[in-house]
């Protein structure tokens, strides 16, 4: 990975593993070209069949402090990009049929914080600290799946501490709201394992993996007899032949993934 390259975001394929990297300086500000930036590199991962696992971490100081907010206020046509781009790209993350894993070192606010939360695991450094801060605010709300993704990864109590309050979710804090899937002592530790861990789960059955991530949480929302409906679907669709499973995997996650 190039910590010099003049790209914003950096977008590389190691093996079966997409690896995209925020590299806006170091507060990883999203501007309206890194906003169009990672939408498509998202687009390219999305679109690879042979990749299997998807990483996502920054260069800088920060993860991310969140949007541009004076380029943001600069007028209707750059705002409705950051609107639609903007959420175009948390759905792409939260929709992903492959695994996806989050690399978090110090801030991560706004839609900085969003993107880790939309990810499946989120690998962090001891200062983290995450934070929706629309609250404090009068001319904002927690939009991009501020307050849809955020009440589905936290108990209910908890998610409404960090919408109601906007505070900086300081790493204990976020270990107990089981927002950490692992913490690290330093960056370097972080990346490797990251990696590693990226390139492990990149080895699974795809249309498993593709599967149990479509219908998550419908089991999770389910009564135990309708979520063995799902299950027993799912079991029946890997058990056909080779066309079958991949037509069946492709009408399961369509089925399913919403």
């Amino acid at each position: 990975m190039s910590e010099k390259s003049s790209e914003k975001v950096i977008y590389e394929k190691i093996r079966k593993v997409a690896r995209i990297t925020l590299n806006n300086g170091k507060m990883n500000l999203f501007d309206k070209e890194q906003v169009v930036a990672l939408r498509d590199a998202l687009l390219k991962v999305k679109n690879d069949s042979n990749i299997r696992a998807l990483l996502i971490q920054a260069n800088g100081d920060t993860f991310s402090a969140g949007f541009h907010l004076k380029e943001m206020s600069s007028g209707m046509e750059v705002l409705n990009i950051y609107r639609s781009v903007g959420q175009e790209f948390i759905r792409l993350i939260y929709y992903m049929t492959i695994p996806t894993i989050c690399l978090v070192q110090k801030y991560a606010i706004g839609i900085g914080c969003l993107v880790p939360f939309a990810c499946d695991f989120r690998f962090v450094l001891k200062d983290v600290a995450f934070c929706l801060p629309e609250i404090n605010y009068n001319f904002m709300f927690p939009t991009h799946g501020g307050m849809t993704i955020t009440t589905k990864i936290c108990r209910d109590s908890d998610a409404r501490y960090i919408l109601m309050t906007g505070e900086h979710i300081k790493w204990e804090l976020a270990d107990k709201f089981g927002l950490v899937t692992k913490t690290f002592e330093t960056k370097e530790e972080m990346y490797k394992e990251g990696l590693d861990f990226a390139t492990t789960l990149s080895k699974k059955n795809p249309p498993t993996m593709s599967m149990i991530k479509a219908c998550f949480k419908k089991c999770q929302d389910s009564t135990l007899k309708d979520g063995m409906i799902i299950e027993n679907e799912a079991s029946e669709i890997n058990a056909a032949g080779t066309t079958e499973k991949k037509i069946g995997t492709k009408k399961f996650i369509e089925k399913y993934q919403s």
